[in-house]
Parts: C-alpha cells; structure tokens; sequence
C-alpha cells in the first residue's frame, strides 16, 4: 500500500507567547521518494525575537518583502489539499499552523498529523534522545543544515523513512502508522481555545473575535486605575493558567496581547 504524506517545518518569529509564522516549508512523499516541496518566508505581524533569529538565522530583512500569513496559508492548503500530513514535535507546529488559521479564519487542512518524535520513541529506542538532530546523528545521515523549514522536513522525512522501515509487518498501513504514533493529533485539534468558560463580562470579545469588530476594553491591573483601549480582536487563547486576548491596538497599529482577567468591561466602538 503506497502512501502519501506531506512532511512539514514551522518556524516561528518569537520563541514565547503566542506563535507568529515567520517559514513554512514541506515535501510530499510517496512510495519512499519526494515528489514534490513548499517553501515559504512569511512576514510576521510583530517585532522578531532576537533569540528566535539566532536560533533559525531568518532575520527581519529577510522576511521584509515575504507575503503575510494569510497569503501563504491559502497557498498552503491547496497545495496540502487531503493528504496526511507529519511533523517533528507535531503539536507545536500544529499549533503554529493553527494560530495562523484563526487570525486569517481560514479552515486548516483536515488530514492527520502524525508525530515522528513519538514514532521514534517507540521505534528508534537506541537515540540518546529524540530530537530531531540527535536522530539525524543516531541514524547517520549525512550532515547538512538544521532549524530551517524545508531542510527540517526533509529531515523529519527520513526519520519517518527510518520508522516505517522498523514497523511489522511491512509495508506499514495507515492505521497502523497512526497506532505507533500514538493519539494522532489534527491541527484543528491544536486551534487557540478558552478552556474555561468565559465571563460575562468577556463574552463580547468571542463574537468580536470572529466578526472582527472593533471594541474598547477596559484594562487595567490592581496597582493601575483601568483605561479604554480600542482594540480589533483577533484570537482568544489559554496558554499555562491565563486566559489572553491578542488584538490589534488601534491607537499604535501593533499587535498586542492582553489578560483576560485584567479586562474589566468590554464596550461596543462607536
């Protein structure tokens, strides 16, 4: 049974809060060859983090003339189409994926995302550990580089190859591949959520969020009195025990994130 994937890479903008896309790249493969590739620099919505460029080498200028998110994206899901889709640690990159389908409120790809970090686990046991690098190493691949989108894919690519050649009885089928992979994930699985139930106070901004209407919070913090922003919602998320709202600041045109519980009132814009 031959199969088809598309093997994929994100990497991001800033290493901490919410993720901005800033390279998507991937390959098809099928009967253990690549057949085709995507490779994409986007420009992100806020500043780089400098220890985000150093640790993929994309720089501001680099990415000063890339199209938006929301261009690539489109370009993205067309070229992903149905196909079964893998990734290395695939729940950040899902997540990636995931966060910019929501600001541009497209629907992300709908096939599965299989994850080679859990594959090797299971399969590649012998790995001091089983981070992408140290799987290159442990299988002695050839050397080449790390930390950018297209080459990770095909990076994680052969760590797949890796696994699937390990996998009884052969060739593997799909069921099976998702069964060693362990609660494979779907990037609408990984899309910004509430966990909890919004207050009352709160519930304006989810409708703002997908009507894109503008609205002024008042915001502030226990030692600051609160004060109107105008703000343009975009996407409610958790990330560790907080809630957050990231929204465009009207007043400076910037992207920018604010607590939930900091919120005291959401009013409509006149």
């Amino acid at each position: 049974m031959d199969l088809t994937f598309v093997i994929l890479d994100t990497e991001t903008a800033t290493l901490r809060g919410p993720p901005h896309l800033v390279e998507l790249g991937a390959v098809r493969a099928a009967g253990g060859e690549i057949v085709d590739t995507f490779e994409a620099l986007v420009r992100p919505e806020v500043p780089m983090d400098p220890e985000a460029c150093d640790f993929h080498g994309i720089t501001p200028e680099m990415v000063a003339e890339a199209e938006p998110a929301a261009a690539v994206l489109e370009r993205f899901n067309a070229w992903v189409g149905d196909d079964d889709m893998v990734a290395h640690n695939a729940e950040m990159d899902g997540r990636v994926l995931a966060f910019e389908c929501a600001r541009a409120q497209v629907a992300p790809p709908s096939g599965w995302l299989i994850d080679t970090l859990r594959l090797s686990r299971k399969l590649i046991p012998e790995s001091p550990d089983h981070k992408l690098a140290t799987l290159c190493e442990c299988l002695e691949l050839e050397e080449g580089v790390h930390h950018r989108a297209l080459a990770d894919a095909v990076w994680c690519w052969k760590v797949l190859e890796a696994c699937l050649a390990r996998m009884e009885p052969r060739p593997a089928t799909l069921a099976q591949i998702l069964a060693a992979a362990g609660s494979p994930l779907t990037i609408a699985a990984c899309a910004p959520r509430v966990r909890a139930s919004l207050k009352t106070r709160h519930r304006p901004l989810e409708r703002a969020c997908q009507t894109r209407e503008r609205v002024i919070l008042v915001y502030g913090d226990s030692a600051t009195a609160p004060v109107p922003l105008p703000v343009l919602p975009r996407v409610l998320y958790d990330q560790g025990e907080r809630s957050y709202l990231e929204a465009e600041c009207l007043a400076s045109g910037t992207i920018k994130t604010y607590r939930l519980d900091r919120v005291h009132k959401v009013l409509a814009s006149s």
